[in-house]
């Protein structure tokens, strides 16, 4: 016999899921029933017009909460103000394992990787060498695979082509016909007449 920690009834251990924690298997310590009515979708209850922040205690109204399927009336109980004013205050705690989460979770890269990268690359800008400290990850957007570090401009200069290769060669054509009639003549071509 085990005791279900919600409901505090003592059940059978068939009662009880399995749960596998790395190479360990264990019982959960809440019976059947009460995880399913924990697991159980709370989006489509009847929500109140608002709640408190259990961070500030403030009332707010209910869109002032951000949304998660698993929570009572399908929000988190403390308010996006107070979340975002936590998630700041872990960022400026902890920068280095927010950036690693961040790359992990993005480009699956740690921040190791991610250092060795930019030292390969000397902290220059892959297309246009730009020395920066801090480079963006470059990713091919159908596939995933990490390409090399960017500087912002160059990035978001082929985010804004679309990574269409005939986009950025039309554009290369451009400045050169551009440049080309530029050293024909002094004066633009729709100022001679």
């Amino acid at each position: 016999m085990k005791q279900c920690i919600r409901c505090g009834k003592p059940k059978t251990e068939a009662e009880f899921s399995l749960n596998r924690y790395g190479d360990k298997t264990y019982r959960r310590n809440t019976c059947h029933e009460c995880y399913a009515a924990l697991r159980k979708n709370h989006a489509d209850d009847d929500k109140p017009d608002g709640l408190t922040c259990n961070k500030c205690g403030e009332y707010k109204p209910i869109s002032g909460f951000p949304r998660h399927r698993l929570c009572l009336y399908g929000v988190e109980p403390v308010c996006k103000a107070c979340k975002r004013q936590r998630r700041l205050e872990y960022v400026k705690l902890y920068p280095e394992r927010i950036r690693n989460t961040d790359l992990k979770a993005k480009y699956g890269m740690t921040i190791e990787d991610y250092k060795a990268m930019h030292a390969r690359q000397n902290g220059r800008c892959a297309i246009c060498g730009t020395a920066e400290e801090k480079l963006v990850v470059d990713h091919n957007h159908r596939t995933g695979r990490v390409r090399e570090l960017l500087c912002h401009l160059c990035n978001a200069m082929i985010g804004c082509a679309g990574e269409d290769i005939a986009i950025l060669t039309s554009a290369v054509a451009y400045l050169q016909r551009e440049e080309h009639s530029e050293a024909e003549s002094v004066q633009p071509a729709y100022m001679s007449s």
